[in-house]
């Protein structure tokens, strides 16, 4: 069935389509075309929506169908991401599960099946022309094994170096998740090749030899710690602003970490779908709930060490919603005695100098309030503060320089320009810490303060901890050992220590 639809640069891309749908007959009717920047209403009212549909069950506005891109220049990286949210008084059901309260956003793919009354059926179908996702061998093993509480879809989210990111749900309630899928034999895999490469290089040196085989090792086992750690960080912490972990599952072979899914794209994608860059109270909105995660974690002995705005994703397009602290694949415990850290991790453009140069002395928490200026700075701005800049200090003083002439000529307001050069001081002891930040005449000034906690307080109400299993987020997956359920799920199924960091390049890597 082809159908000529128009296709304008407001409309944006032509991603998929949404029908009515027969399942005695599997007949498609009224087909209606969904473009990536425009937003489809399904309901009653024919004012009000896009998709009429004439049943008394079916509330005026009953769905809201809205994509995402996150990133509108390299869209081909990850397919658009379309989402349907139930408005109804009475549900809807995807693929004949219930998605939850009015407000729930579920995340579609091809064949989906939307169900909004007893004889009201959608069926979506997708336009992503991306080649078809097969796991290898031994991860649709090791799926099978957990598949009566879990199922991967083969519907991507992102990808990287050792792996990618899936939409997965929960079988006996359809809650979707994001997983991180961690491909250990594709590490175990390039250390082997990259020593096998250094040993031909130094083979008449059999000493030198000996050293690197033993480099290598070291080398997978603390890529091993790494992801590790990040499992036992996350399954410390439950907090409205920092991403929620439900459960690893860990073989010989792989990883597998499920997580929120977060309906509404990362901070960069928001950015660019705001026009840009933020005026300064929206920017505030949002910095203060990253400072209020950051004070959390800090609290703890956590430090990010990957502050950025791919890693924060957001709830929700619409003002003040809740935003939440990803990808704590470089996050790490400090040392409670010395306060201080050694690694050079994160990304260049957003990390501190003191991280960058690296020395015997180290760096502290500090770094992520220095992440946290720079953050702040592209919300201001539209623009990394540090984009292209050499690594020695002289150009990164003239980057901060730079910056302050930007905002001028932006006219950012005197709070928000204060509170990030307090930020970007290459003096740590001037640099402001979580308190400080929080306390900042930005978020504090008698004019908005109570504003700033209220919006806070309904940012985070729909927010649920963790509910008690009693069992711990991180198994083994010889635990699924004795599971008889194997019975496969419909074929629908989230990234990490130096990385160059560009706006316009696929910004997700594991």
């Amino acid at each position: 069935m082809n159908y000529d639809w128009e296709v304008t640069p407001s409309s944006g891309a032509l991603v998929g389509t949404i029908s009515t749908w027969d399942p005695d007959t599997e007949e498609i009717t009224t087909p209606v075309p969904i473009y990536s920047h425009r937003e489809i209403y399904v309901g009653r009212d024919p004012r009000k929506c896009r998709f009429v549909v004439n049943d008394p069950l079916v509330s005026n506005r009953h769905l809201w169908i809205y994509t995402v891109i996150f990133d509108e220049d390299n869209p081909e990286e990850v397919a658009p991401l379309v989402y349907a949210q139930d408005l109804s008084m009475n549900g809807t059901w995807w693929n004949d599960y219930r998605m939850g309260d009015s407000g729930s956003s579920f995340l579609l793919s091809d064949g989906d099946i939307l169900r909004l009354a007893a004889d009201v059926y959608l069926l979506y179908r997708s336009f992503d022309n991306s080649q078809p996702i097969c796991f290898d061998s031994c991860q649709a093993l090791e799926m099978r094994a957990f598949s009566s509480k879990y199922l991967i879809t083969r519907r991507k989210l992102g990808s990287g170096a050792y792996g990618q990111v899936h939409m997965a749900y929960k079988k006996s309630t359809g809650q979707q998740f994001a997983c991180k899928i961690v491909n250990l034999l594709t590490i175990k895999h390039q250390i082997i090749q990259e020593g096998g490469k250094q040993r031909e290089q130094s083979s008449k040196k059999t000493m030198n030899a000996r050293m690197r085989d033993s480099c290598a090792e070291l080398q997978l086992q603390r890529k091993l710690e790494q992801y590790q750690r990040e499992a036992k960080i996350l399954e410390t912490l439950q907090h409205p602003n920092i991403i929620g972990l439900e459960k690893v599952i860990m073989s010989d072979n792989t990883i597998y970490m499920f997580q929120d899914l977060l309906t509404a794209g990362d901070l960069f994608s928001y950015i660019q779908y705001k026009g840009g860059r933020l005026p300064d109270i929206e920017a505030a909105v949002i910095v203060r709930q990253i400072v209020i995660a950051l004070d959390f974690l800090h609290a703890r002995n956590i430090v990010h060490r990957d502050l950025k705005p791919d890693n924060i994703l957001m709830t929700s397009r619409a003002d003040g919603c809740r935003v939440v602290l990803t990808d704590f694949g470089c996050a790490t415990f400090v040392d409670p005695i010395t306060n201080r850290m050694s690694s050079t991790v994160g990304t260049f453009e957003f990390s501190a100098p003191e991280v960058v140069k690296g020395s015997q002395k180290g760096y502290t928490k500090a770094a992520d309030l220095w992440s946290l200026g720079c953050l702040t700075g592209v919300l201001l701005t539209g623009e990394p503060v540090f984009d292209h800049v050499p690594q020695e200090a002289g150009w990164r003083w003239r980057a901060v320089d730079n910056l302050g002439l930007r905002m001028s000529r932006l006219r950012v307001g005197e709070r928000a320009h204060d509170f990030v050069f307090r930020l970007l001081e290459h003096d740590v002891s001037k640099r402001m810490d979580v308190k400080q930040a929080l306390q900042h005449v930005w978020f504090t000034n008698p004019s908005h303060k109570a504003d700033f906690e209220a919006l806070y307080e309904r940012s985070i109400r729909d927010w649920k901890p963790r509910a008690a299993m009693g069992e711990s987020l991180i198994v083994d997956l010889d635990s699924y050992a004795n599971e008889t359920d194997y019975e496969s799920g419909p074929e629908s199924v989230s990234d990490m220590v130096l990385l160059p960091y560009h706006k316009k390049a696929h910004r997700r890597s594991l």
